[in-house]
């Protein structure tokens, strides 16, 4: 699974929150712990993180107690155009064999939560999609989303049922996924390993792509390329942050010494976190917060807990801690054990 840092568009965010109201969970409860707004849901260039993401996902199959069969109505409602750059590199690649290896080279500007690759081997190409790395809780839901989102993207394209040879579903998954598959072609449907694949004649890639556009291709990849690069880049600062936090204790690093640590000036780092969506204030009440969390539900004593996370002393630490979970520490180590 990507990183739950990665930055991605909020537009699938609004798209599974219109989805959850549709079925009768207001947003309010969709976006429950997610930090992301409901104006932020409507700004068509904000970013969230997939953690963020995948927090909003648990909250909607949660809310809808995991139905069988709800990935696979959303899941067509991902249309390529949906994916900006990487679906329209996607559908102006000269054939089929080179759609398919952008498809897996920037699977990361996907919406997806698994891992894509290729394997040829003999006659057979297969797709296959690893979500060995996907919480249980959402699992389901969320290879149910892909792999009908797949199949009506290929409708989309060419107007006509992928060609399969086969659909191999794995890792416990085929029980739930065959009755939905059963309506492609049920004789198809095999086991697999951890991986889930699509097997189609080789020969198929070879096949040019109905809106082939060589020269935009190319351009569109290389924009992939840098698109991809800049959001690494982007959120290794929040990451670096997170980092330094954990090593340098809550209390020791006002933004002033982290802007140092890391060789730029306050303006610069402010400016950066932004652009990710975030800021060293949530950042640094997110980490401290965890952090005081786990060690006082060790049984540590709050001027112990206070102590190891770099505070003078109980009281300074019970005022931020209050201002992070609303209670003081003590009451929260009692309600806990």
């Amino acid at each position: 699974m990507l990183s739950l840092d990665a930055l991605r568009p909020v537009t699938s965010a609004a798209l599974l929150v219109d989805f959850a109201a549709e079925h009768g969970v207001v947003p309010a409860t969709t976006l429950a712990g997610t930090g992301i707004t409901a104006e932020r849901l409507r700004t068509p260039d904000a970013e969230i993180t997939a953690g963020q993401e995948l927090e909003l996902v648990r909250n909607l199959v949660r809310a809808l107690d995991d139905r069988p069969g709800l990935g696979f109505e959303v899941g067509p409602r991902y249309r390529a155009a949906i994916h900006g750059i990487w679906g329209y590199a996607l559908i102006s690649s000269p054939t089929v064999g080179q759609a398919v290896q952008t498809v897996a080279r920037y699977f990361e500007l996907s919406f997806s939560y698994s891992r894509a690759s290729l394997e040829m081997s003999g006659d057979e190409a297969r797709i296959m999609f690893d979500d060995s790395d996907t919480p249980a809780d959402v699992r389901g839901f969320l290879m149910e989303r892909d792999i009908s989102g797949s199949i009506a993207n290929w409708l989309e394209v060419f107007q006509q049922p992928l060609a399969l040879r086969r659909i191999e579903i794995g890792g416990g998954l085929l029980p739930r996924l065959r009755p939905l598959l059963a309506e492609v072609d049920g004789e198809l449907i095999a086991a697999a390993g951890d991986s889930h694949s699509f097997v189609v004649d080789a020969a198929l890639f070879a096949e040019p792509m109905p809106a082939a556009s060589p020269e935009t291709a190319r351009l569109l990849e290389k924009q992939c390329a840098a698109l991809l690069h800049r959001r690494v880049e982007r959120t290794r600062l929040s990451g670096e942050v997170r980092g330094l936090l954990l090593r340098g204790g809550q209390a020791a690093l006002g933004q002033t010494e982290m802007a140092a640590a890391m060789h730029i000036s306050v303006r610069t780092m402010r400016r950066r976190l932004a652009e990710e969506g975030t800021s060293f204030r949530a950042l640094s009440a997110e980490t401290f917060g965890l952090l005081a969390e786990e060690l006082l539900a060790t049984g540590l004593p709050v001027e112990q807990v206070a102590y190891r996370l770099g505070y003078s002393g109980a009281p300074s630490f019970t005022t931020a801690f209050k201002q992070w979970r609303g209670i003081t520490p003590g009451r929260f180590a009692r309600e806990g054990r």
